[in-house]
């Protein structure tokens, strides 16, 4: 029996969102932010649950994934504007569509090198998405595909962390090698001395709006009424296993065809954040240690050969089609990482120019990632 009992809601709501305030916390610290506060919320979650101070299955856990994943995608994607996207993003979408085509053909390898079990498809197409998109689309796709066990989810999640570390190694080291330089001839590396002196800070990265509530309650009717009405259509249709799909599909329709309103709208990334990050501690709690581990490895070599293919058709294809060095890292980068560390690696090497590209081609990432998940695990089923 846990000191704390799954009935003991208000409890349990407390230690959750104590951890969630410990995880955003940890991010503004240097030792944090190379964790990464997802992977850090689970990490303390299943600490918890294993030690027996938490129950591993609650009521609460399920509402929190019943309601506040299918809230957070309209919030995280309402900007995902893409006639934005493909007016500035210019070159980097055609790179970025690229790193996408690669990613794919990654992930056929691997299912065909590494084994993943009875749940190969699903996890096969969750990590695509996420390595597409970013972790909203590994949450969202999960959720359409049936991935619903704790240990797997928790494992994949694990897995797609330590294959980030593993990507960013490999993506730093492109401009040492000699036969990409020599594919891929930049305009931007070798100039880094000039063009720092043009970036302050993350160049043309939007400073922070302050919190505002009117705007940001505009957000969550919004999402609401996305949700509600993606429920309401998929209960008439019959079609409740694509809800989280309908929700994704009507919330583009809103970043595209509802730019009045949502420009009444603020501080709606940080919410959908908030969400998300209660939705990793409840899916931490529900994982037992060993299942984790054991399952961990399997997925971790599926990143590793995923991604490795990953790199390789980047630089072929980039090679044949006379694209940037540059453009191509920070393409790859959006496309495995998403928007944010896109951004933060063209400013930090005063790539100016590819900073708002990045982070534009990162938000299609999103918009599109879930699909293509869902659509390779329907592919490989």
């Amino acid at each position: 029996m846990p000191l704390i009992g799954p009935d003991q809601t208000f409890a349990l709501s407390a230690i959750i969102m104590v951890m969630v305030a410990l995880g955003l916390w940890a991010e503004k610290t240097r030792w944090g932010q190379s964790i990464g506060g997802p992977l850090l919320l689970i990490a303390i979650a299943m600490v918890l649950a294993n030690l027996g101070v938490i129950p591993h299955v609650a009521g609460i856990y399920d509402e929190i994934g019943g309601m506040l994943v299918p809230m957070a995608i309209p919030l995280l994607i309402m900007r995902a504007d893409f006639k934005t996207i493909f007016a500035e993003s210019g070159q980097m979408f055609v790179v970025f569509i690229v790193a996408t085509v690669a990613t794919i053909i990654g992930a056929i390898v691997a299912v065909f090198v590494v084994d993943m079990g009875s749940l190969e498809a699903q996890i096969a197409g969750t990590v695509t998405a996420s390595y597409i998109g970013g972790t909203l689309n590994y949450v969202a796709t999960a959720e359409a595909v049936g991935l619903k066990s704790s240990s797997i989810y928790v494992a994949g999640l694990s897995a797609d962390a330590v294959g980030a570390v593993f990507f960013l190694m490999l993506l730093m080291l492109m401009p040492a090698i000699r036969f990409v330089r020599n594919s891929l001839p930049s305009k931007f590396i070798g100039n880094e001395d000039q063009l720092a002196t043009q970036v302050e800070d993350a160049g043309e990265i939007e400073e922070a709006k302050p919190f505002v509530l009117l705007p940001a309650a505009t957000g969550l009717a919004i999402s609401l009424v996305v949700c509600a009405l993606s429920a309401a259509l998929t209960s008439l249709l019959q079609i409740d296993s694509l809800f989280i799909l309908i929700v994704t599909a009507l919330a583009l329709l809103v970043a595209n065809f509802a730019k009045p309103l949502v420009a009444r709208v603020s501080s709606e990334f940080e919410l959908g954040t908030l969400f998300m990050y209660i939705f990793f501690v409840a899916i931490g709690a529900g994982a037992k240690f060993s299942d984790v581990v054991g399952s961990a490895f399997p997925i971790l070599m599926f990143i590793v050969v995923m991604v490795v293919v990953h790199l390789v058709v980047v630089v072929l294809i980039g090679r044949f089609m006379k694209l940037d060095l540059a453009e191509v890292m920070i393409a790859s980068n959006a496309c495995i990482l998403g928007p944010a560390p896109a951004a933060a690696l063209a400013a930090s090497k005063g790539w100016r120019a590819l900073v708002t590209p990045g982070i534009l081609v990162g938000l299609f990432g999103y918009a599109v990632a879930t699909f293509i998940g869902i659509a390779f695990t329907a592919l490989l089923k």
